[in-house]
């Protein structure tokens, strides 16, 4: 199963019951990485966490956060649209092992393969919720700054702005 976006897989994880909505406020500092880090250490991998309305150094963020959405083994084999993470290893093992066809019968076996993987090929689109806000380098710059420091954030140990 393709998804279509990241949403229609978390929408998923909702329906599937591997996904906890969390509306009250946290903070991306130390609040949500404590509470994934209990989540996680559950077991089978614990939930997925949505956490609706995260705060940036004590301000609201416009970015929901989703965390922990492949800490399973189940909710792995969902994103890959499988039963079980081995059945995927299964069909990646045996393309693996795939060796140019000696008979009319293998060269069936090997076309109806392909045919299955058919849609495993990158697709360019014209249209997408990517491209429904554009920002060129001739307009102003975006109200959300790029890079941390520049929005604000202080930096991590040793100054280093990339372990904030």
């Amino acid at each position: 199963m393709a998804f279509g976006s990241f949403r229609e897989f978390i929408d998923l994880l909702d329906r599937s019951g591997e996904l906890v909505r969390i509306q009250t406020p946290l903070a991306t500092e130390l609040e949500i990485t404590e509470l994934a880090d209990r989540e996680m250490k559950k077991p089978d991998g614990g939930k997925a966490l949505l956490i609706e309305h995260p705060t940036v150094n004590g301000h609201p963020s416009p970015f929901p956060i989703a965390i922990n959405t492949l800490g399973s083994w189940r909710r792995m084999a969902l994103s890959m649209g499988a039963e079980s993470v081995d059945a995927v290893a299964a069909e990646l093992g045996a393309l693996m092992k795939a060796k140019p066809p000696t008979s009319l019968r293998e060269a069936m076996r090997l076309l109806s393969t392909a045919l299955e993987l058919r849609h495993a090929r990158p697709k360019v689109v014209a249209t997408g919720s990517c491209k429904e806000v554009i920002h060129r380098l001739d307009d102003t710059p975006p109200s959300t700054p790029p890079w941390p420091p520049a929005a604000g954030l202080s930096p991590g140990p040793g100054g280093d702005p990339t372990l904030l």
